[in-house]
C-alpha cells in the first residue's frame, strides 16, 4: 500500500503540529488516493504525518491480488505494520474519510493499542443498509459492466485537468473541486480501475454494526450537513452504537476538508488538543 510520510522538516514556518507523542495517519476515501489530504496537512503545518493509501489505490497493485487480500483480512494486517512503523509503536490517531473511515473502525477494534482516537470524517459502518445506490454502486457492484466500463470512464475523467474537475462536481461543489490537488489525478491516471473496483465491492458487502460496541476509543464524526453520499441520519444513527463518539456538524456536503478546509482544521486542531490517555476505570 503507497504511503506518504510528511516530515516536520516540511513544516512551513510559523506554524505548529501537535507533539511527536500523537503521530496522525490519513486515510483517504473510495476513488481517491492519500494525495487528497496534501492541501489539509500543508495548511495546517502537519509534519511526520502518514498518509496512506486504501487497498487497491496504491501503485503496482493489481485486482486478482487485491481480490485475495480482501478476502483473506491480511491486507488489514499490513496496514497496521506500516503504521506502527510509522509511529515507533506509540498510538496514531487515525483520520478517515468516507470508505476510509469504515477502514478505520476496523483497524481500531484489531488494534486497540495502536489506535488512540479516531475522527471520522463522512464515514458509513456499513455499505449497503440506509445507503443512497446510484449508477456508481451498481457499476461496482455487477462484474461484466464494471469491467467494461470503469476503464472507459477511469481515462476520459483523468484525460484533462477540466474532465477531473467535472467528475469531482458530482460529490463537490465546482470551487472546491477546482483546490482538489492535481497530484491526486496524476497518481489515479497510474492506478488499475479494476483493483479499485474490487475493493468498492467489498465496501458495498461491508457491515460491522455488530462489532462498534467492540472499538472503545473515543471518536469524532465530522458530518458535512449536506452531504448526499453517506447522509448525516446514517452516521448519527450508527454512531450511537460507539461507546466514546460524538458528533460535529459541519458546513458541506461529502468531502468538508475540502469544502471548508478552514472550519475542518479548526474541528481537528480542538479534538487534538484533547485528553485522549486511556482512563482508568475502577472496580
Amino acid at each position: 500500500m503507497n504511503a506518504i510520510s510528511l516530515p516536520d522538516c516540511h513544516r512551513p514556518p510559523g506554524t505548529t503540529s501537535p507533539p511527536l507523542g500523537d503521530p496522525l495517519v490519513f486515510l483517504p476515501g473510495l476513488f481517491m488516493t492519500c494525495e487528497a489530504w496534501l492541501p489539509l496537512c500543508r495548511d495546517m503545518g502537519l509534519g511526520n504525518r502518514l498518509l496512506l493509501d486504501l487497498p487497491g489505490h496504491g501503485p503496482n497493485e493489481d485486482a486478482e491480488t487485491v481480490t485475495q487480500d480482501l478476502a483473506s483480512g491480511k491486507w488489514l494486517d499490513t496496514m497496521l505494520e506500516r503504521i506502527a512503523a510509522f509511529s515507533g509503536g506509540r498510538p496514531v490517531h487515525l483520520v478517515g474519510h468516507s470508505s476510509g473511515g469504515l477502514v478505520s473502525l476496523l483497524l481500531a477494534r484489531r488494534a486497540q493499542d495502536l489506535v488512540r482516537s479516531l475522527v471520522l470524517v463522512g464515514a458509513p459502518v456499513t455499505g449497503h443498509r440506509d445507503l443512497p445506490r446510484d449508477i456508481g454502486a451498481a457499476i461496482l457492484s455487477h462484474d461484466l459492466a464494471g469491467r467494461l466500463s470503469l476503464p472507459m470512464m477511469w481515462r476520459l475523467g483523468l484525460a484533462t485537468r477540466g474532465n477531473f474537475e467535472r467528475a469531482l462536481a458530482t460529490v463537490l461543489p465546482r470551487g472546491a473541486a477546482a483546490d482538489v490537488p492535481d497530484e491526486m489525478r496524476l497518481a489515479l491516471q497510474h492506478r488499475d480501475p479494476e483493483a479499485i473496483r474490487q475493493f468498492g465491492k467489498w465496501v458495498l458487502d461491508q457491515d460491522i454494526t455488530g462489532h462498534m460496541t467492540e472499538i472503545t476509543q473515543p471518536c469524532l464524526a465530522v458530518i458535512g450537513r449536506q452531504d448526499t453520499v453517506v447522509p448525516p441520519h446514517h452516521q448519527i444513527k450508527l454512531l450511537r452504537r460507539l461507546p466514546q463518539a460524538q458528533a460535529r456538524l459541519v458546513p458541506g456536503g461529502h468531502l468538508p476538508f475540502m469544502e471548508h478546509p478552514r472550519t475542518f482544521a479548526r474541528a481537528l486542531r480542538g479534538w487534538l488538543a484533547l485528553d485522549h490517555s486511556p482512563r482508568m476505570v475502577a472496580c
